[in-house]
């Protein structure tokens, strides 16, 4: 019998008999400087990773928002030259976020702000997200670490997918619609 052409089997190419919403993966683990421009490149491989695994777009700006302040508290608290951010879904049900500044310090506790003041409002903000989503947060022992839990949505009316970003490359370069998986397919023998 002759072997079969690659394109027909391989399995990263199999449809999936059954949908998944939050599929496996790695996650993402990124160390970058402590800058205040790296709090963007850090939001922008967050906002890329719940996009791929398809996460809910109220999840998605509640992810950008934990990364964003725990990330400004690390470069305005460390004392290191560069922070790390990661995220993974640990379990089933669960997304975890955590950036290290790698400075072993006193866990921070959260203070309301004054009304007029202009900043400290980012540990509060990570708390009332948090709190909203019903996740938790808080630092390790040593204070190198900031991490926050968050639950996924289980219920289908929980979820409303993120919009598809749109696609800025020339019509000749952008991707063709593939074509439908047809019916006998998945019919069992």
């Amino acid at each position: 019998m002759p072997p079969k052409p690659a394109e027909l089997t391989s399995l990263s190419m199999a449809p999936l008999l059954v949908p998944v919403r939050y599929p496996v993966t790695d996650g993402f683990d990124i160390a970058v400087p402590a800058a205040a421009s790296s709090v963007r490149q850090a939001r922008r491989v967050a906002r890329a990773w719940c996009r791929y695994c398809r996460l809910p777009a109220d999840l998605i700006d509640s992810v950008l928002l934990i990364v964003s302040e725990m990330c400004a508290n690390a470069i305005l608290h460390g004392g290191s030259d560069s922070i790390g951010v990661r995220a993974w879904l640990p379990s089933f049900g669960v997304l975890r976020i955590e950036v290290a500044d790698y400075t072993p310090s006193q866990p921070p506790t959260v203070q309301p702000p004054s009304a007029d003041s202009e900043n400290g409002r980012g540990l509060f903000l990570v708390d009332a997200v948090a709190a909203e989503a019903g996740g938790s947060w808080g630092f390790t022992a040593d204070g190198t670490r900031a991490w926050c839990t968050l639950p996924l949505p289980t219920k289908a009316s929980d979820q409303q997918p993120a919009a598809p970003e749109p696609d800025h490359r020339s019509p000749a370069r952008a991707p063709q619609a593939s074509a439908p998986v047809p019916a006998s397919f998945y019919a069992h023998p």
